[in-house]
């Protein structure tokens, strides 16, 4: 009986290590996959970056990162941007009429835009759009999986940070 139980228990064993295998093959193949749609996505100019997460820098130099429980993204459409991020604090701008949110709401055409790989294996990518008599600059780091860090700089507003993951279809 101790040695049907033992041999068993060795099937078991060799049947989990196998199993193991075939996930972190499956899990390379995965990353592999999707490291292949970000590069499309970036090459073609047509991506969305859903955003989940803010950093407030605008009143001290520590890095808070609250969660946004709205659907805010940022999308770029071939030779266009679109933006749909909020701005609090400093960040906020008051409307023509004094009052009211504004935010980073635009849709508008891109006047530049540099992207470079960098050592860490990230794509770095600046886009310009000028909007009021504004240009405001978005600089995103695209990791190979997906997530992404924006920071938005601005010649009227303080500069403020997201953070989210790429939409893939």
């Amino acid at each position: 009986m101790k040695k049907y139980l033992i041999s068993m228990a060795c099937v078991l064993l060799t049947a989990m290590v196998l199993n193991g295998c075939a996930t972190s093959k499956e899990k390379a193949a995965r990353k592999t996959e999707q490291a292949a749609k970000v590069k499309a996505a970036l090459a073609e100019r047509h991506y969305k970056i859903v955003v989940n997460s803010m950093a407030d820098l605008s009143k001290t130099d520590e890095k808070r990162s609250p969660q946004l429980l709205s659907y805010y993204l940022l999308e770029v459409r071939n030779d266009s941007l679109f933006s749909f991020l909020p701005q609090y604090g400093y960040n906020q701008i008051l409307g023509e009429s004094g009052v009211g949110w504004r935010g980073l709401i635009l849709y508008e055409p891109i006047s530049s835009y540099q992207e470079e790989l960098t050592k860490k294996n990230k794509r770095h990518i600046e886009i310009s759009v000028e909007k009021d008599n504004d240009t405001l600059t978005f600089v995103i780091e695209v990791s190979a999986n997906g997530n992404s860090n924006i920071s938005v700089r601005s010649r009227r507003r303080e500069r403020i940070s997201f953070a989210g993951q790429m939409e893939l279809s």
